[in-house]
This record gives structure tokens, sequence and C-alpha cells, in this order.
């Protein structure tokens, strides 16, 4: 039983440590905060104010029907209208549009005599994401009005999950996660490198607190820290942000912790490496960078190299940020969510592993 006094007075002594000390105090109280309201609204995927340009060489009634429904929309700031070819690529060129559409001759009358027709859409290839989302906004518009044509089927366009594309549906469930993973990681790393700094290391290493008992010490502080910073930023996006949550909160926290377990392992491991604090900081950001890019947070994993791919199944962010969508919008039934615990929970062990073999060595 003596092992749980000891555990506990060490966790006491880890709260302490991390609360007297200005750097790690300002950690888990400002950047999140910062993080989260700066990128809930920085983080998009959508495009707004477009400027886009329109060469109509048919002036009938179904152009401008369609020049005017490209005018209602919220995504377009100017709509330009142009006279000739030349003005068409000098505007690409200076980038004053992004998109130019060209609508050419006898556009309607092919129309009504059920002959084939096309438009042209010429878009700036230098800003490849933006311009592919604009010509998805300019063939929307271009639908709504030959859609009353006798040629063309009626589309109709479902959005599972999310409706009407709100951005912060899938902005808040990932920075739950990506902002949970920031804390757990810097604490941890920060967490031996300041004891050799203040040279209590040493006299860790002296006590008779078994190297199990070390780790597990410097292992729960940060998890529940984590677990409390995650907390509030789930608050925050159902309260504040009106993101639904149709899922089971129990499956929602045991992923959370299976999760953070997999991070205070790596952060562990990164802060027995490191001599300073500034060197744990850096290792922490240095992880934490193929983290978020390779954890599908802004693009699908399934986009990357197929030699890349592989790689990702190491990130346990992947598999938080699928399972946080999952209860939050989808409702993922016990299964599904094991399937991405496990995983988690693997990842956490085997960088526990790594990170006591680390402090057995420091000990010897």
């Amino acid at each position: 039983m003596i092992w749980i006094f000891q555990l506990l007075a060490l966790m006491k002594k880890e709260f302490l440590a991390i609360w007297s000390d200005k750097k790690s105090r300002t950690i888990i109280i400002i950047p999140p905060l910062i993080q989260l309201l700066l990128f809930s609204f920085a983080i998009t995927l959508e495009v707004k104010n477009i400027n886009i340009a329109v060469l109509d060489r048919d002036n009938s009634t179904k152009s401008q029907e369609i020049i005017r429904s490209l005018s209602y929309s919220n995504s377009f700031t100017n709509i330009y209208r142009l006279n000739s070819e030349k003005e068409l690529t000098e505007y690409i060129d200076t980038q004053k549009a992004l998109v130019v559409l060209y609508i050419p001759q006898n556009f309607a009358q092919k129309i009504a005599k059920n002959e084939n027709v096309s438009i042209q859409i010429i878009a700036d290839g230098r800003k490849s994401n933006s311009s592919q989302i604009a010509q998805g906004y300019i063939q929307s518009a271009i639908q709504k009005v030959v859609n009353n044509s006798p040629i063309t089927n009626t589309i109709i366009t479902r959005n599972l999950y999310n409706p009407n594309l709100d951005n912060f549906w899938w902005v808040l469930p990932n920075l739950m996660g990506s902002l949970s993973m920031l804390i757990a990681l810097l604490l941890t790393s920060l967490s031996v490198a300041r004891e050799r700094e203040l040279g209590t290391f040493e006299q860790l290493l002296v006590s008779p607190l078994s190297t199990t008992i070390l780790i597990i010490g410097k292992t729960i502080p940060p998890l529940l820290i984590s677990i409390v910073e995650a907390s509030f930023i789930f608050f925050v996006a159902i309260v504040f942000f009106k993101v639904p949550f149709v899922g089971s909160i129990l499956i929602l926290y045991a992923g959370l912790v299976a999760f953070l377990f997999s991070i205070v392992g790596l952060g562990l491991f990164i802060s027995s490496i490191s001599s300073t604090q500034q060197q744990g900081i850096l290792g922490a950001f240095v992880l934490m960078v193929p983290y978020i890019l390779m954890s599908g947070f802004a693009t699908p994993v399934e986009n990357m190299p197929q030699w890349l791919i592989p790689f990702t199944d190491i990130i346990s962010l992947k598999y938080f940020l699928i399972l946080l969508k999952g209860v939050f919008l989808k409702d993922i039934n016990f299964d599904m969510a094991i399937s991405l615990i496990v995983p988690m929970l693997a990842l956490g062990f085997i960088s526990l592993i790594f990170a006591s073999w680390m402090f057995r060595k420091k000990i010897q």
C-alpha cells in the first residue's frame, strides 16, 4: 500500500510544480484560449470574397440569368464584365479575377434546340485550391439556370451529417483534438527537463520511488489537466458555436483518455532525452508538425501519396479525429469506437515503454 502514498505524493508534487512554474502555467491557460478563438474562425476551406470576371458573347436572357445568379452569391465580391479575350487574359495575369466565365455565342439558342452547349471556366492555377472551389460555386450557379432546360436532369444534392456544410461543425472537433494534444505534449515534454534545470531530478533518482511509479506519477497530472482543457473546448463547441453532439459522452471520454495517454507517453520520451526546457519545447513542436499534417486535420489521408499513407497508422491524432467527428455528428457505435481506441492505447504503451527505458538508462 505504500506505493499508493508514494504515487499520490509524486502527483501532488507534479501539480504544484506545473502551477508554480510560470512557463507551464502560461502554456495551460493562455495559448489554448487564444488558439481556440483564433483557429475557429481562421481555419476554413471555404472560399469567400472572390473576384470573378464574365465575358458574355451571347447577351441573352439565359446568360444574364447566370450572371445574376452569381451576383446573388455571398462568395463573390466583384463580378467584372469583359469585352474581349485580351481583357480575359489580363484579368487572370494580374490576379484581378480568380476565375473568368466565358459564355459563347448562341448559348441560349442551343439550349432551346436541345443541342449540346458548353461554357468555359478559366481559372488561375496559381491558386489551385481556391480556384477549384470557386469553379464549384460557378458550376452550381450555372446548373440552377440550365436545369430548367429539357436536355438536363435535375440534380439533388444532400450532405450527410453536416447538411449546411457549416465550417464550425468540422473545425471545432478537430481543434478539440489538436489543442488537447498541444497541452499534453508540452506539459510532459517540460516535466523531466524542468527537474534537471531545477536540480531536483537527481533527488528523484535517489528516492525510493520505482521507475514505474515515477512514470505513472508524471503521466497522470498532465493527463488530467489535458482532459479538463479538452472538456472546456467541448463545452465551448456545444454552447457557443452550437456544434451538434449526437453520440455517446462515454465513448467521447474513453477516446479522449486513450488519445491523451498516447500523447503523454510521447511527451515523457521527449522530456527524458531533453536537457533543458527549451529543448523539450523544440522537440514537442518538431513532433507536432507531422502529427497535424498527417492526421487528416486539413486534408484527407486518402489524398496523400500511397507510400506515405501507411506511416499515418502510427499517428494517434488520426484515430482521435475520426472518433471525434463520429461522436459529434454521426453517433458511431461502440464497436467502431473500439477499433479506433485500441490503436491509440497501443501507441501509448509503446511510447511509455521507450520513456521508461530512457528513465532506467538515466538511473543506471
